[in-house]
């Protein structure tokens, strides 16, 4: 095998921007002819400058020689508008560029123009990204292709499950490069209304490799329903700025994805953003132009490699995804966190509260997991090592916003004073919380670990163990809820307007009724109900009964909630896992949603809730649409108990 070098290169633009103003100008700087400007002007020697390094050929140093206009350039590299830059090209052979500029009149552009690079410079090949991306070169200059294909299970790297995810661009305008530096709203795995696993997309693939003749070569083969699209061409790598590398795909290539999104994104081919790269795992973000509104798609790929054989990933060293630093946990303004009692319709903000112990597990130890960057429970509680407490109902720790704290448990209780500090609560005197067996929870200072009023949860925790830095990367935790306060009981009712209710066919086999979807591109005021409302804390359930008429049906059919809480799952499995239920064609249906993730479940904003009925083969019309368009659904009450 051939010994790899270190060496990789960019075809990338160290902009060096030097604005010109209209004081201060070359004497080599050019006025245009007029308001109008024509192609013929803007040529090399007159409006702009092409100058190899006079040390290395490589360098090309580009100028734009027009005063009055912004420049504007695109390059191999991509597009820039500044006065000078610079680009650097590793490979001996023929590159071309564009100069335009920026008028009142509008924007024109020249004609395109060819110089050439004689040799290759090695020298020039400097950042690692290259020997993940596409391989790297051996000591002879000769290139070691890699091959990407669609991630199709969760390998433990990076941010994925599946081919592709969605990421919120009000969270990451302009996303970092590194997998601690993002995360997805909304990993979906599989679904059958977007990539199921069976689909021939799956089989696609993306080889890029550095050749010492060709340059950067890329080979892909997209696979679809219609057949195999084989293409090959070039890219280029942008990494002036290590934190948005860039690739631009050349020559009718594109960064792959499956067909059916061909129309979800304008721009799969120019300076597309790489947010993660390392020997196993390609990411890279595209932005959703659709009518959905802007989202990020990330597109994930692991190499051939790793899916032929997922045990050759390391446990440790270099190769991997470096593990996300301890992160302790944050509070835009924890004194008010600690006095917020919610209640079924509403916060109240009190001036004494007080903290119980949590009936199942009073405590247990927490752990910084640096692959996911968060905390997560050991789940301990009740081991020889963790063993269970017995005074569960006789603790009761009270503070008021005067400072003054009051602890009542089976060692006598305590009275003293606090102080809040950042996210730590810090006591006057030493105070124990619990003692089990050998194991207790006592001192001065409790780092806050959770503070949510509306899980009903807080964690007062101590460090028990520090990683190779001296972060504390374990805790040992009180788990207590908030004792609640007086005020209405019984469930909380969502009021639907069923003249408002979304009801269609899906995939020409389902009936669905549609309550949000906040991809869809409406103001929250035309949805049914008040998507603000659609908020599930852990251990609550969602109660809808609705009837539907109008469609002729036959035998039993299925219905299930779809949604995108995660272990849900869309058509067809959502019918036969424990989403599902008889349909009752001749009456009322009761359906039910519990929310078992362990925290409060927010709809709003990037959940989605819809009910789906099975229709094909379950109804006397063949005609899907025609049944679906003679439906009436009466929801008769939707409430969270």
């Amino acid at each position: 095998m051939k010994k790899q070098l270190k060496y990789l290169f960019s075809l990338s633009m160290s902009a060096m921007a030097l604005l010109l103003t209209t004081t201060a100008c070359s004497p080599d700087d050019h006025e245009l002819s007029g308001p109008v400007v024509s192609p013929e002007e803007l040529v090399e020697g007159i409006a702009f400058a092409v100058t190899p390094d006079a040390n290395d050929p490589n360098t090309i140093h580009l100028k734009s020689l027009v005063k009055g206009a912004t420049p504007l350039w695109k390059t191999p590299s991509g597009m820039s508008q500044n006065q000078e830059l610079d680009l650097q090209f590793p490979f001996a052979g023929e590159y071309e560029l564009t100069f335009g500029v920026m008028t009142q009149a509008g924007t024109v552009w020249g004609e395109p123009y060819t110089f050439t690079v004689n040799s290759n410079n090695f020298g020039l090949l400097s950042d690692p990204i290259w020997t993940n991306l596409a391989g790297g070169v051996d000591e002879n200059g000769q290139g070691n292709p890699k091959k990407w294909v669609p991630c199709n299970m969760n390998y433990g790297i990076g941010n994925c499950s599946g081919p592709v995810m969605y990421m919120s661009p009000d969270d990451y305008p302009n996303p970092v490069f590194g997998t601690g530096n993002w995360s997805p709203n909304w990993d979906p795995g599989f679904q059958s209304w977007l990539i199921p696993a069976d689909d021939p997309y799956m089989d696609s693939y993306m080889t890029l490799s550095l050749d010492p003749v060709q340059g950067c070569v890329i080979d892909m083969m997209r696979k679809s329903a219609d057949g195999e699209e084989k293409l090959a061409g070039k890219f280029s790598l942008n990494v002036a700025d290590p934190k948005h590398p860039m690739i631009t795909f050349l020559n009718g290539t594109f960064s792959l994805h499956n067909k059916a999104m061909d129309g979800t994104c304008a721009n799969y081919t120019n300076e597309i953003r790489i947010i993660e790269c390392t020997p196993y795992l390609l990411q890279v973000a595209t932005m959703r132009t659709n009518s959905e509104g802007p989202w990020w798609l990330v597109w994930n790929f692991v190499s051939e490699e790793l899916k032929n054989d997922p045990s050759i990933l390391p446990t440790e060293g270099p190769d991997l995804v470096e593990g996300k630093p301890v992160a302790e946990p944050t509070y835009e303004d924890l004194a008010t966190s600690l006095f917020t009692i919610s209640g079924n319709d509403a916060s109240y903000l009190a001036t004494q509260t007080t903290f119980l112990l949590d009936e199942e597990t009073p405590y247990d130890y927490m752990w910084w997991n640096p692959a996911n960057g968060a905390w997560e429970w050991i789940n301990g509680y009740g081991s020889s090592w963790a063993p269970a407490y017995e005074g569960i109902e006789d603790f009761a720790l009270t503070i008021n916003k005067n400072g003054k704290a009051e602890l009542e448990n089976v060692e006598g209780g305590a009275a003293t004073t606090f102080t809040i500090n950042g996210n730590k609560i810090v006591f006057a005197d030493e105070i124990t919380l619990l003692t089990a067996g050998n194991t207790s929870i006592k001192g001065k200072e409790f780092m806050v670990m959770k503070c949510s009023a509306d899980d009903n949860e807080v964690v007062f925790g101590v460090p028990v163990e520090y990683d190779n830095a001296g972060a504390a990367n374990k805790y040992l935790c009180a788990k207590m809820t908030i004792k609640p306060i007086g005020g209405a009981t019984g469930p909380i009712e969502i009021k639907v307007d069923n003249s408002k209710l979304e009801v269609y066919q899906e995939a020409n086999k389902y009936l669905r009724i549609q309550f949000y979807n906040p991809w869809a591109g409406k103001d929250d005021s035309a949805w049914p109900i008040d998507p603000t409302k659609l908020k599930l804390k852990k251990g609550q359930k969602l109660v809808l009964k609705y009837t539907v008429s109008g469609i002729d049906w036959t035998g039993t059919p299925r219905a299930a909630f779809c949604c995108n809480i995660d272990g849900f799952q869309w058509e067809p499995d959502c019918f036969t896992n424990f989403q599902g239920q008889d349909f009752n064609t001749t009456g009322e249906n009761v359906m039910t949603l519990t929310n078992e993730t362990g925290a409060t479940y927010n709809f709003y904003g990037t959940g989605s809730l819809q009910v789906s009925i099975q229709l094909d083969g379950f109804n006397s019309n063949p005609d899907i649409a025609d049944a679906v368009s003679k439906a009436v659904v009466n929801v008769t009450s939707l409430t969270i108990e």
